[in-house]
């Protein structure tokens, strides 16, 4: 709760008023709109619903976040020494139109502090009684152990003003979506460029263009790489066929970094590791699994020993990697190399 003295405020603003009244008469008449009133707002908010990203350290520590805060702008000390009260409804459907896919997170996971009085779970409805003084209410949502979080899911809260009374007028700003990931530290946008050789076929040559690559969280040190560039969005690599786009079905990346020294400690193929779910690109539960990750097809992603492979101090990743095919170069000696990689990841920003 925040409070506000304006009492000397006040009797400057009226003084200042007084004198230039004596100096000076206006001449246009200017409408009185809102002034006068009290109005009631929700920090950062909008109609429709505005959207704010807080992601999360995927760490098993607590992290408390500021999820809402309810403001009532108020015009003089008349109206803030009156007590007001506010509601706001936990706008389950205000999530579900800013984005399908965001999941309600469950009430397990988290703890609430604030001195709103919650009627009904979620989907309910908030009170808050602002008592003379007052002008801010605000609602922290305190997550002991983001690991709990599917990191590669997107958890909405919603926060809708449905009534004030004292004659509190609800502004525009008045619904707001919080959208909560579990995100480690090589989580984010990249612009992927560089080069690119298939060994049995000259016909495959590189894309062109960069690829925008989206690192998604999938543990404390380890993300999947998604080419948002491809078809709508999964693990995968695209490159021109005699001029024509393509991409190598069943063939996208999973990468593991090392905490302590920013280096790249582990490379497998997403379609060859069964626990994560099937995309438009293939179905990793055909794969191998561990040690080999190899997908369906035989295709492996390996790291090139001879490239950096790490993480560079402004966030753009150096690597160099191979695909794997034994099936397609059955005739070559191992390790069966098909394709080579040789690239940068230019860190964009977060997702």
């Amino acid at each position: 709760m925040k409070y506000l003295n304006l009492t000397k405020s006040f009797a400057v603003i009226a003084m200042f008023s007084l004198i230039l009244v004596a100096c000076k008469k206006p001449t246009v008449s200017t409408p009185l709109g809102d002034a006068g009133q009290t109005l009631v707002k929700i920090l950062g908010g909008g109609t429709p619903a505005s959207l704010s990203k807080m992601p999360v350290d995927f760490v098993p520590t607590p992290t408390k976040l500021l999820v809402m805060e309810l403001r009532r702008d108020i015009p003089n000390e008349a109206e803030l020494n009156r007590t007001m009260t506010v509601t706001v409804k936990d706008d389950t459907a205000a999530v579900r139109i800013a984005n399908p896919a965001y999941i309600l997170m469950p009430t397990a996971w988290f703890t609430v502090q604030t001195d709103g009085i919650k009627t009904g779970g979620q989907g309910g409805t908030w009170t808050f009684t602002f008592a003379p003084g007052e002008f801010a209410k605000e609602i922290y949502v305190t997550i002991p152990n983001a690991t709990v979080l599917n990191p590669s899911s997107l958890y909405g809260m919603g926060f809708t003003i449905t009534s004030a009374d004292a004659d509190g007028i609800i502004t525009s700003q008045k619904s707001k979506v919080v959208e909560i990931g579990a995100k480690n530290d090589w989580d984010g946008i990249y612009s992927q460029e560089g080069t690119f050789v298939d060994l049995i076929n000259a016909a495959f040559t590189y894309w062109g263009a960069p690829q925008e690559y989206a690192l998604v969280t999938a543990g404390a040190s380890t993300c999947v790489v998604n080419n948002n560039d491809l078809n709508t969005g999964y693990p995968g690599y695209l490159f021109l066929n005699g001029g024509s786009g393509t991409y190598y079905g069943s063939y996208g990346l999973i990468i593991t970094f090392n905490p302590a020294t920013g280096a790249i400690s582990d490379l497998h193929n997403y379609y060859g590791d069964p626990a994560f779910p099937a995309t438009g690109g293939g179905n990793p539960a055909t794969g191998t699994g561990a040690p080999l990750y190899a997908a369906s097809n035989t295709r492996r992603a390996v790291l090139d020993p001879s490239g950096v492979n790490a993480v560079q101090g402004n966030k753009d990743i150096l690597i160099k990697h191979w695909l794997v095919q034994p099936n397609a170069v059955a005739g070559f000696p191992a390790p069966y190399i098909r394709s080579t990689f040789d690239e940068r990841w230019t860190y964009v920003g977060p997702r």
